[in-house]
């Protein structure tokens, strides 16, 4: 088990028991920049965990919200199946510099730091990752059906979906795409359309090559008759 030298239970915002599958974190011959059991750590941790088990996850600046008003959106994207973690920008911006890697909390050199990252700029004020376990646009156009009435109390940004990387248009266009159940459904049926399309061709095409194979024996075997033809 996992002995911390600050409390765990004191992190509100995080859930411990989901971070103990966090890979590393049972490695005793781990080495990492800030001490394994510091709270550094544990973020970076944290967020590699988000960034790896979830493939939807939306980033939204807020402005100065209110114990109330934090209370509202956490409890209005749960109902809408996501959960709202607020991030420290520079530990997330150590993670992504490093997220290539096998530990981001590993020590490593410039050179194999990605700080291009296309998601550092988004990284400049107070930020939240707003994260779905499945990807469903339907519920991210009712995430930002809801954050729009917010009166600029919070925003999307950017947002990583699906391992791409999308800037705020994409993800309104992407919020009018039919669930993947509904585009798994269109590409089997389309994929049955074009192979038994393809099926009958190839069984066409095989008939008449026998008949032209067959034909030309019998010519062959009968040069009078094909003279006569």
């Amino acid at each position: 088990m996992f002995k911390y030298s600050i409390g765990l239970s004191s992190w509100p915002r995080f859930n411990v028991a989901a971070l103990r599958n966090v890979r590393f974190l049972a490695s005793e011959a781990r080495v990492t920049v800030k001490p394994l059991h510091s709270r550094k750590t544990f973020l970076i941790d944290s967020y590699k965990d988000m960034m790896d088990k979830n493939p939807v996850v939306l980033f939204a600046h807020h402005n100065n919200l209110l114990k109330q008003e934090n209370a509202f959106f956490r409890s209005q994207i749960q109902q809408l199946g996501g959960k709202m973690t607020v991030v420290r920008n520079q530990l997330f911006q150590v993670y992504l510099r490093n997220s290539h890697l096998e530990d981001p909390c590993a020590p490593s050199e410039k050179l194999e730091q990605n700080r291009q990252h296309p998601l550092m700029p988004l990284f400049k004020g107070p930020t939240a990752a707003i994260t779905f376990s499945e990807t469903e646009p339907d519920k991210i156009a009712k995430l930002l059906k809801l954050l729009d009435k917010s009166s600029d109390k919070m925003f999307v940004v950017g947002a990583k979906i699906e391992g791409q990387v999308l800037d705020v248009p994409s993800i309104h266009d992407f919020k009018t795409l039919p669930s993947k159940n509904a585009l798994q459904g269109q590409l089997l049926g389309l994929l049955t359309v074009l192979s038994g399309a393809g099926l009958v061709r190839t069984l066409e095409a095989g008939s008449h090559s026998l008949y032209l194979t067959l034909q030309s024996h019998h010519d062959n075997i009968d040069p009078e008759n094909k003279k006569s033809e």
